[in-house]
This record gives C-alpha cells, structure tokens and sequence, in this order.
C-alpha cells in the first residue's frame, strides 16, 4: 500500500545566508532539565497515535508502519550545492541512527536501495513524482515544499520509500534544513503530521525546524522491539504505556530535549557550541 505525506507552507520565512532557519526550536534555548507539558506519558501516548496511525490523506488503515530491514538510501542531486546538501542529510542519517538504532547507510547504487532521496527543482518535481510514484499522486504537490511516500506490504511492513526535496522552493520558502529532517523522519513510520502534537517536527504550525525533544521519544516508541508492524491502537496502549514508564523512571523524558540538541545538526547550524 502506498502513503503520500507532505509539507505545506506554514513555517516562517527565513533570509538567513542560506536560507536555512529563522529561529532555533523553543527547546534550544533550555539549559537545565524541567517538566513540560509534553513530558505527561499520556499526551505522549496520544502523540503517537496522532503521528503513527493513519496516512496524511485518510487512505490507510490505522495500524502502525515500520522498517524490519536495514536502512538503504540512494541520493539523486538534480541541483546544484551537492555538498552542502550531502552534510545536511548525512547528519541528520545520523542523528535517526542514535535515536532508532537503526542500520541506515547510502548506497551508490539505486538498484540497492529502499528509500531514493531526490534533490531536484519545483519545475522537475511533477513529472519525477508521476514517473516514480504515480500520476494520481501528483494532485498533493500543490500547497506542498517536499513530498515523501512509503510503499507497505499488507503486514505493516514498509518496504520503499522516497522523498522528493525541490531545492528551489524549500529555499525559496526557508525549509530546506526543515524538509530534509521531517521527510525523512517520517518515511522511518510517523507519517502524519498533526496540530495536536506539539513542540514537533509534525507539525506544520509550530516553528521547529529540528527534531524535538518529543520527536526523539516518539522515534524510539515506534522503534523498540515491542512495537510490531500491523500492531492497532488498541494492542499498542498497554505496550506503549509499559514503554512510556520505562523512560519516565530512567529520566529518558526529563532529559530528552537535551539529548536531542547533540545532533549534529543543532552544531553545524550554530544552536550549541562543541
């Protein structure tokens, strides 16, 4: 079964050098552990079934979705500033790789891979899209940045997928940085995007451009073991609730904002020093 999810417009403009970010995330800024309102086990909960359960266009059953093999990603540059954009995906691969523990590497070769990273232009993306994806899928460019989908068996499994970055519209609307994180983020599995999930790169109304101190609980949810492909919210409550007490007593939710900010990414765009 394929999935369309997309990023629309919403965040602010940003005229940085690059055109990169206009402000960090609101979590950036903490300098000590406290309590959230996010930090309650069942708004995370809640969270996860926001994210997780569904498709971004209501066209898919509410079980979960997630990789059981490795990880492999062919990168197609279309446009210029390969090695700009070679540095901002590769931290971010491994960034995913210490939340999820994921085996995620790139590969040379697209016949190797499972998830094909296109770097291409708003004039390209239309006919790319319909060649690769489909011609029914080429109604959600519109009001989009970037696109992404996932191909799943019938099991939940997924086996393909693609995101599609058009680099002078992400520039152009200040979510390139942004558009690398949340498409790739969410063809790992949390593939909805929600208002009601919040401080998130879910969600297109917020100003977070970096994963989240809830992005990096929400990825290990859906990547512990006990999380199986196919799994309902009904028999994911009492998993996800054994889960969810398991980090609160270990302090991995009181410290989650401050894990996070050790991406790379938070370093090469200036929001912590080494």
């Amino acid at each position: 079964m394929n999935y369309i999810r997309q990023s629309n417009m919403l965040n602010m403009l940003c005229f940085a050098a690059l055109c990169l970010l206009i402000t960090a995330p609101a979590a950036a800024k903490e300098k000590s552990v406290k309590t959230e309102p996010w930090h309650n086990i069942e708004y995370i909960e809640q969270s996860f079934y926001e994210v997780a359960l569904g498709s971004e266009f209501g066209t898919a059953s509410f079980r979960v979705r997630k990789w059981l093999k490795p990880l492999t990603i062919y990168v197609e540059h279309e446009t210029g500033d390969v090695v700009l954009h070679d540095q901002l995906l590769d931290a971010h691969i491994k960034h995913l790789r210490s939340i999820t523990g994921l085996k995620i590497t790139r590969v040379n070769k697209k016949e190797a891979a499972n998830i094909r990273f296109f770097f291409t232009s708003q004039k390209r993306m239309p006919q790319l899209i319909e060649d690769i994806v489909g011609k029914d899928s080429i109604q959600y460019i519109h009001g989009s940045v970037c696109l992404a989908n996932i191909n799943a068996n019938d099991n939940g499994e997924i086996i393909t997928g693609n995101v599609f970055i058009p680099i002078d519209q992400a520039r152009m609307h200040g979510k390139l940085v942004t558009c690398i994180i949340e498409e790739l983020t969410q063809v790992l599995g949390l593939v909805r995007d929600s208002d009601l999930v919040f401080p998130s790169i879910f969600n297109d109304r917020s100003h977070n451009d970096l994963l989240t101190g809830l992005d990096d609980i929400l990825l290990r949810i859906l990547h512990d073991v006990e999380i199986k492909p196919g799994m309902t919210k009904k028999q994911l409550h009492p998993v996800i609730k054994r889960i969810l007490e398991g980090y609160r007593s270990n302090n991995m939710i009181a410290t989650a904002n401050k894990r996070v900010q050790q991406g790379d990414l938070y370093l090469m765009l200036g929001y912590r020093s080494k």
